[in-house]
């Protein structure tokens, strides 16, 4: 962030003790003191985008907050912009309206495509959007040995990523084997980022070998399920991110552990969809939810506000209090915590810069490739509300195809499994975002269908298409690397409802089908997934099928 320089401090320092208005002052507010848990009422001086006090102040601007609760404006410390499908400037019209006003983004989405360009875009993109984004620097990408995606992030890519402005840290590690078994490429990363914070992803850790994570110096957390896995990471030193996002909702089965108000906690989306986002709110949303689960309403305040803030090293945020950053939201109550004004003391920006190349091309001869899978290979048992997978007998009835074609360099590929759980009974639906290598991944009943849905995305250079029968259904056009739409977010969710219909019509019943989809190619969460080397199996930590090329004979 930029630097306030001495005659604007030493003026803010006047506005504070009285002996020169202010900007702006918002009077008769009722001012939510996170750091004592205190409501206090009366007028908030502004001045040089700062707070300069509370009390009785004049100003050149008057805001009439007429009795609303002003507090700090909303921090999201743990989000994948990219899974919005949305812009950053167009994330930010979105959720600054529901009070956020800042956001650490981790961007190993665009990274996985664009490599230090998609850093830097993103960076320099949130710059702009009119909300203050930050981003942490991915550390896993590939997520695994075993996906190709079209960039290497190494230890000194790492450090170039740290030096840029708005970088925090380190973002999720996620390859806790390797953290635990001591893998040179893992540590070489983890030791380019020593003195920063450093996130952690540890789905499923517990016992020795969370605290060997912990003390790898890993310093968070956001994979808690269930109570006694967050006091477990609170216990080995980790701050707690509790997430509630269109991926994973964990908020309201944490919450007996957030009654007993414990420090290190901040509540994160980590992914949250346009149409969730539109609709329900970002993390308005998830204070209304922790409020309705019985949580003192300012611990949940703090949790999106001076939590993230200190844990981030963002230390002129996060407060209402004299010398802090003045973004802020004035809400209706502490229940339904209804924005009815957020501030940012940054505007947005009229340029518009969006990044170069990233188009979804697929390999040459990609088309005559054989879909045919193993007789005896297991079927991928997908869950309605999870990203992990179970693993299913290889006669397990009810399935279809799920491809991945590759995108990122010549040679055509393509891993063929079976899935359950996905419900189509015809047609096929794809994606170019598949987590984390972002290949196309596509769900089908006929192989024709399959080959004409990923001909579609192609043909778009990226998004989502429904096709049956070789008829296109519907489509949602990514063409920002395959990911993301800088299209207004209305036409963005509209384009998300086609397409979700479409799949509806199909057969497929899963609440959020796209979210779905897009992490049955992760290799670092459970059971089974399908990348373009084939079936993946988590668990043994190894292809489970070799890769059909165009150049190798079918497997029958």
């Amino acid at each position: 962030m930029e630097a306030m320089d001495v005659a604007a401090r030493q003026r803010l320092v006047r506005v504070a003790s009285g002996r020169e208005e202010a900007d702006v002052v918002v009077r008769g507010a009722r001012v939510v003191l996170v750091q004592t848990g205190e409501i206090v009422e009366g007028d908030v001086a502004i001045a040089e985008g700062r707070f300069a006090g509370i009390g009785r102040f004049h100003g050149r601007e008057t805001l009439q907050a007429k009795g609303r609760f002003l507090v700090p404006g909303f921090v999201d410390a743990h989000v994948h912009i990219e899974s919005s499908m949305l812009t950053p400037r167009r994330f930010a019209q979105v959720v600054r309206p529901h009070g956020t006003t800042s956001v650490v983004c981790e961007p190993h989405e665009i990274v996985n495509v664009l490599g230090e360009a998609g850093l830097a875009w993103m960076l320099s993109a949130g710059e702009r959007s009119g909300i203050r984004v930050f981003a942490s620097v991915p550390s896993s990408v590939p997520a695994s040995d075993f996906e190709d995606g079209a960039h290497v992030m190494d230890a000194a890519a790492v450090r170039r990523g740290l030096q840029r402005a708005g970088a925090l840290g380190l973002a999720e590690v996620m390859n806790a084997k390797g953290v635990l078994s001591g893998d040179p490429r893992v540590w070489s990363i983890l030791e380019a980022a020593r003195g920063r914070r450093i996130d952690g992803h540890g789905a499923g850790l517990a016992g020795s070998a969370l605290a060997g994570f912990a003390a790898a110096g890993v310093h968070s957390d956001h994979e808690a399920v269930t109570p006694s896995e967050a006091r477990e990471r609170l216990r080995a030193g980790l701050w707690l991110m509790v997430r509630d996002g269109s991926g994973a909702r964990n908020l309201a089965d944490l919450a007996e552990v957030l009654l007993e108000k414990p420090r290190r906690v901040m509540f994160v989306t980590d992914d949250a969809d346009a149409r969730e986002l539109l609709e329900d709110g970002h993390v308005d949303r998830l204070l209304r939810l922790a409020v309705s689960c019985g949580v003192d309403p300012i611990y949940a305040l703090s949790c999106v506000t001076m939590h993230p803030c200190e844990y981030w090293g963002l230390h002129d945020l996060g407060l209402v209090a004299p010398g802090y950053r003045a973004d802020f939201a004035l809400v209706e109550d502490l229940t339904s915590w209804r924005v009815t004004e957020a501030v940012v003391s940054t505007p947005p920006s009229e340029v518009v810069e969006l990044p170069t190349g990233g188009g979804v091309i697929l390999g040459r001869g990609w088309e005559t490739l054989p879909l045919t899978v193993s007789e005896n290979a297991p079927v991928i048992g997908v869950q309605a509300t999870q990203i992990t997978t179970h693993r299913l007998s290889f006669d397990a009835a009810g399935t279809v195809k799920l491809a991945s074609f590759e995108r990122h360099c010549d040679d055509a590929r393509v891993g063929v499994a079976r899935a359950q759980g996905l419900g189509l009974t015809r047609g096929a639906v794809g994606s170019s975002v598949s987590h984390d290598a972002h290949h196309v991944i596509v769900a089908g009943v006929s192989d024709d269908d399959v080959r004409a849905c990923a001909a579609t995305i192609e043909r778009m250079g990226g998004g989502v298409a429904v096709v049956a029968d070789g008829e296109v259904l519907a489509t949602l056009p990514l063409e920002v690397a395959g990911l993301m739409s800088d299209a207004p977010p209305g036409e963005v969710v509209r384009g998300q409802r086609a397409v979700e219909e479409a799949a509806r019509f199909l057969g497929c019943r899963l609440p959020n089908p796209l979210v779905t989809l897009s992490f049955l190619g992760l290799t670092v969460i459970p059971s089974l997934k399908v990348t373009p080397s084939g079936l993946f199996d988590v668990d043994a930590w190894q292809v489970w099928t070799p890769p059909l090329t165009s150049n190798e004979p079918e497997i029958v």
